[in-house]
């Protein structure tokens, strides 16, 4: 998929050089970046059509700028690879590690990832400010995700491990579990494709930044950078980027 229009670094470089200084005329040539699968931020192909709110920050971002863009879907980590090489001129989302600032060059604030506990809202449980409040209570989260470590340091020991955000909204709405550790956007799309959002109450415990990542090894980059985050602060100040969000809530 991805052979079809990419031939590494050179060619991503030669796509920067020839247009990304002239904003007056489109691209023949799209800027590409690579997507994991992740609902509702990034989708290839959903039941509604919905692209990820995150892909349709970026296309309308390049669009008001005339800037062609290719959006390719890859595992997160050759998705990452990739980046890493400047094979492609960037990855959609991710938040920022000391690892990845070697290679990668972060816009602005894209969005925010908010994670903690949803519960049924008829329990009434208090607010809680960190997972050790949990306290015995029962609690389910995602295999795999690095969310079940922060259980495990905060010595929680009544946990019940989910294959997703369907199964673990599931086992909490059937009251299997007290509450379910997860991040909030992902589950809240899930379980309005469920049909019962309502009832259910969110505790945020804890948050971070991400951002769309521009590869240091593509060439153009800093220009790039610089008129993304103009346009993703004219969709912000002009309404555009909460009509988007709107649609996945």
């Amino acid at each position: 998929m991805i052979g079809e229009f990419m031939h590494g670094r050179l060619f991503v470089g030669l796509i920067a050089c020839c247009f990304w200084f002239d904003g007056t005329a489109r691209s023949a040539e799209p800027v590409v970046f690579a997507c994991n699968e992740f609902p509702p931020f990034k989708m290839e192909n959903s039941d509604t059509g919905l692209k990820g709110f995150d892909v349709d920050f970026l296309e309308e971002i390049f669009r008001r700028a005339d800037i062609a863009l290719k959006i390719v879907y890859l595992p997160w980590k050759r998705a990452l690879r990739e980046a890493q090489r400047g094979e492609v001129n960037g990855v959609c989302s991710c938040s920022r590690t000391a690892e990845r600032d070697s290679y990668l060059t972060y816009s602005a604030p894209l969005g925010r990832a908010s994670s903690g506990l949803f519960s049924l809202a008829e329990n009434k449980f208090p607010p809680l400010k960190k997972l050790e409040e949990i306290e015995s209570k029962s609690v389910s989260v995602i295999l795999g995700y690095n969310l079940i470590e922060n259980l495990a340091a905060a010595g929680i020991q009544n946990i019940v491990q989910v294959a997703s955000e369907i199964q673990g909204a599931k086992v909490l709405i059937n009251g299997r579990t007290d509450y379910f550790y997860g991040y909030k956007e992902p589950v809240l799309f899930n379980l309005k494709q469920l049909g019962t959002s309502e009832g259910i109450a969110y505790n945020e415990i804890a948050y971070s930044e991400y951002y769309a990542c521009f590869s240091k090894n593509a060439k153009g980059m800093d220009l790039l950078v610089e008129r993304f985050n103009r346009g993703l602060k004219t969709i912000q100040a002009d309404g555009t980027y909460d009509q988007i969000l709107s649609k996945y809530r």
